[in-house]
């Protein structure tokens, strides 16, 4: 039996951790969508089913390097600091919620500066050109800062997100844009958006490195976003990382999803939990388990993104 190193054991608590802010994220998305049904809560913009990529990306930045989200960035929020204290003051509307003052729907429109999070705007694609325009000031001011902007697969329908990875690509900028793609933009599925549904083969256009990676493996998804974060600090420009992740709730709560999906699709959905996965490989190298699927979703055609390559060598998070 091999003998565990204490490397090998901060590498196995880490990777519990990052499980620990996922089950954050599912308890404050649970509690949300109560409070909403009691009329005690205004809205909800679920973020269950991608909380691995989030916490995954979020995790491989630094103190320093900066935060731009999406609206349904939850778990991405709660890794760089944000409590469950501060989420709640912002859901009731209190004067001391840090994010807006109690002003802005919660999860919906915030900034969190001492975080390091940059304001969330639900215009969609409209936070993609910040991000650059923030790594832009981060290389001119040569912070070494790497800026890390996540969006759902709509976004990239939008002019926005062209303009943004445009200028990150030619000025080379120290940002990493991660599309959380569920197939999904509201109740337009990808296939009605786009040809060619993998986002990461468009960063051939713009001349920078595209990544495709199964958003429900964290270990998988960490690794990506590491190399991607890594290569910005270094100078060589931004990659664009398309990860692949079920939605398992509807849009948001003010949409009814079962008028455009079936029963059985939001069934097959909650079996790609990454929450449900095993989040720590083992330091033999073993794969997260996969839950075993039933006859009755074998006979069915499914939607089945590819599953990210991580490296033989499991990579350590760095303690925060």
């Amino acid at each position: 039996m091999a003998t565990t190193t204490r490397t090998d054991s901060a590498t196995r608590e880490q990777y519990l951790q990052l499980h620990r802010w996922m089950c954050m994220a599912k308890a404050l998305d649970d509690r949300m969508h109560i409070l909403v049904k009691q009329g005690r809560a205004p809205f909800v913009g679920s973020s269950r089913g991608h909380e691995g990529i989030q916490v995954a990306s979020t995790a491989a930045l630094g103190a320093d390097d900066w935060l731009v989200p999406h609206y349904r960035g939850l778990a991405n929020s709660i890794v760089r600091g944000l409590t469950m204290k501060e989420w709640m003051l912002a859901v009731f509307a209190k004067a001391a919620d840090p994010l807006s003052a109690g002003r802005n729907i919660p999860g919906g429109c915030y900034s969190y500066h001492a975080l390091k999070i940059a304001p969330v705007s639900q215009v969609v694609a409209s936070w993609i050109p910040k991000a650059a325009g923030i790594a832009y000031a981060a290389k001119l001011r040569c912070e070494g800062s790497v800026t890390l902007c996540t969006f759902g697969d709509g976004a990239t329908s939008q002019g926005d997100f062209h303009e943004g990875v445009n200028f990150a690509a030619v000025h080379k900028l120290p940002v990493v844009f991660v599309c959380e793609n569920n197939s999904y933009a509201i109740s337009v599925p990808i296939r009605l958006q786009t040809a060619n549904p993998n986002i990461a083969d468009r960063a051939a256009g713009y001349g920078i490195p595209g990544v495709t990676v199964d958003g429900t493996d964290v270990p998988a998804g960490y690794a990506a976003c590491r190399d991607a974060v890594d290569r910005a600090r270094r100078g060589d420009g931004p990659t664009l990382i398309d990860a692949k992740v079920w939605r398992m709730n509807s849009h948001t709560s003010e949409d009814n999803h079962l008028k455009y999906r079936t029963k059985e699709e939001v069934a097959d959905a909650s079996e790609h939990d990454p929450i449900a996965r095993r989040c720590s490989r083992s330091v033999a190298g073993s794969p997260p388990t996969r839950r075993r699927r039933s006859r009755r979703n074998t006979t069915r055609r499914r939607r089945t993104p590819p599953t990210g390559r991580s490296s033989s060598r499991t990579r350590s998070l760095k303690t925060r």
